[in-house]
């Protein structure tokens, strides 16, 4: 005889009919405390609304009727609520396999993609902002001359195409000497 597999599910929810009724004429409708009948019998047993309902008449539990139809409306607003969140995400699944994703929102200025729960990654515009101002920055730096004059001393240089070039706040000769020393240790 093989070995029985222990399930995880509470006993009351794996229960049919008749196992509720005997179980909640037994016991539960003694120890329940409550004043919403429906949502504690549904929510012991694991049943829809409708399922509720009918068997707690059966045990003969008065219900009204204004608390039975509040009953079934939530529960048919809870399943509208369930079906568009299904349907966006349907939607969202379909427009990420297709290529037609949404570049960017109020945070990224690129969206690469989206995490398996749902969030976006990619360039955000503060990212973006910066990538910019270095561009502008490339932009604005005249480009080096193959011509460079040297002033006498040979430490300044002099004025090319119109821009004036700054010293160099480092001995440039020193630096590439102790990099290449740093390199060959």
């Amino acid at each position: 005889m093989g070995k029985k597999r222990k399930t995880n599910t509470p006993r009351a929810k794996r229960m049919n009919r008749d196992g509720r009724l005997q179980s909640a004429a037994a016991s539960w409708l003694k120890t329940y405390t409550g004043n919403r009948h429906i949502y504690g019998y549904r929510k012991h047993f694991g049943v829809c609304v409708g399922t509720a309902i009918a068997e707690l008449r059966v045990l003969g539990v008065p219900l009204s009727d204004e608390v039975v139809k509040n009953a079934t409306e939530s529960e048919q607003a809870a399943i509208r609520v369930k079906q568009a969140r299904k349907e966006k995400r349907q939607q969202r699944l379909e427009e990420q396999r297709s290529g037609a994703v949404p570049w960017s929102d109020e945070t990224y200025a690129y969206i690469a993609g989206y995490t398996s729960g749902g969030f976006p990654f990619g360039v955000t515009w503060e990212e973006m902002e910066r990538f910019a101002d270095r561009e502008s920055l490339d932009r604005t730096v005249p480009p080096r001359s193959r011509d460079l004059h040297f002033s006498s001393d040979e430490e300044e240089l002099l004025v090319i195409e119109g821009w004036e070039a700054e010293e160099v706040p480092f001995d440039l000769e020193e630096f590439m000497l102790n990099q290449s020393e740093c390199l060959y240790e």
